[in-house]
């Protein structure tokens, strides 16, 4: 039983070295532009000084109201949702599709990550003076 779609493929097919480094960076400007944003929005919108020290998460956590940080962190969750969906796009008609399908698979797991974990932080601060 083996057809047409059965055959393998040698594992150079659907890389281009030059796409892998395009991913490289887009992944390390989107990543500066959510860490930097990140700060920014912590200290100018939230309020926080440059230099707090608190443990084990910024103080502006525990405020219980929908803040322009989770706003932020719902944003980098869907811009991540919306690299997967384009990473399941260029896996089945992509020029390239083993390099593109990973490159935006990785920029999306991150986003998606590096969100929810903030997001699940936040949950636990506001339960933490809740409760």
């Amino acid at each position: 039983m083996n057809g047409p779609s059965q055959t393998p493929v040698e594992s150079s097919a659907g890389l281009n070295p030059a796409r892998e480094r395009i991913w490289g960076l887009v992944g390390g400007i989107i990543g500066a532009v959510v860490g930097v944003g990140s700060a920014l929005i912590a200290v100018y919108a939230e309020g926080m000084s440059w230099r707090s020290s608190s443990s084990p998460y910024p103080e502006f956590f525990k405020r219980s109201s929908i803040l322009a940080y989770d706003k932020f962190l719902l944003g980098m969750l869907i811009v991540g949702a919306l690299f997967l969906i384009g990473a399941m796009i260029a896996a089945r008609t992509g020029r390239f599709p083993r390099t593109d399908a990973f490159g935006a698979t990785l920029v999306g797991t991150i986003l998606m990550i590096m969100s929810g974990a903030l997001l699940f932080t936040r949950l636990v601060a506001i339960a933490s003076v809740s409760g």
